[in-house]
């Protein structure tokens, strides 16, 4: 894995740090709302880390909070 083409931005980290402490997409978008934070749709969400999941080649969310766990990025 080349960590120079998968740097993670903050709105993803949120998310990531959401996900760490099990939190569900529709509980991340509702943290998001309460905080201003945007994107913050269910629909944003899931794409993000739809995205994140092919980058870093994992097949779930709990794999992919491990690989970047495991690799120092969360």
């Amino acid at each position: 894995m080349d960590k120079n083409n998968t740097i993670i931005n903050s709105y993803e980290k949120l998310i990531l740090d959401k996900l760490k402490v099990a939190l569900t997409q529709k509980e991340i978008s509702n943290y998001f709302k309460t905080e201003k934070i945007t994107p913050n749709h269910v629909r944003s969400i899931e794409d993000r880390i739809k995205g994140l999941k092919n980058r870093f080649k994992a097949k779930t969310v709990v794999s992919l909070v491990y690989i970047l766990s495991k690799d120092g990025y969360i």
